[in-house]
């Protein structure tokens, strides 16, 4: 049984954390949902056109033929709160390459503080404190998105890394056993 717990743990420890040996790409899911698209305008100056908007990048796994691009760095989805006329009607998702989703890229200090590039995991955060400004006069971005990055072949399928569910999944059949 203590074997069995070391291997998986192992088996965790290789999908959370980033070896550093060979570099290697990774196809990660990329689109926007589609309330994105009709604000683009206003939107282009701060993030990177995806493969596609539908609103069907709320859950991309479930859906056939949702386009992946070939990434050089971790998987991530971003997740943030539509509201309309102070009403909160659900959320906008954004899913793509950590390197490839905002313009000006996102703040190199918290990402490294919050080692998004060393764990599965997300977090919430101030747009103001995660993205960078197009330039430095520029008044901070408002708001709050919760950031989840993970590493692995279209990882970023949902909000829940899969190291976590694993995790979970792996706590509680140790404690039932």
């Amino acid at each position: 049984m203590l074997y069995l717990a070391l291997l998986l743990g192992l088996y965790h420890l290789t999908l959370c954390y980033d070896m550093g040996s060979i570099p290697r790409q990774t196809e990660c899911y990329s689109c926007m949902s589609l309330s994105y698209q009709t604000s683009w305008k206003y939107l282009q100056t701060t993030y990177v056109f995806p493969k596609v908007f539908t609103d069907r990048c709320k859950d991309p796994a479930n859906e056939r033929g949702m386009p992946t691009v070939s990434c050089s760095s971790v998987c991530i989805s971003m997740l943030e709160p539509d509201i309309e006329a102070g009403v909160f009607i659900g959320y906008k998702h954004i899913r793509g390459c950590l390197d490839r989703v905002l313009r000006n890229g996102f703040n190199q200090t918290a990402l490294r503080t919050h080692r998004f590039h060393q764990n599965n995991q997300c977090r919430t955060l101030s747009r103001g404190h995660l993205f960078n400004p197009a330039k430095p006069s520029d008044p901070p971005a408002i708001g709050e998105v919760q950031l989840c990055s993970c590493y692995g072949d279209r990882c970023n399928s949902s909000t829940l890394p899969s190291s976590v569910a694993f995790s979970f999944v792996f706590l509680i059949y140790f404690f039932l056993s």
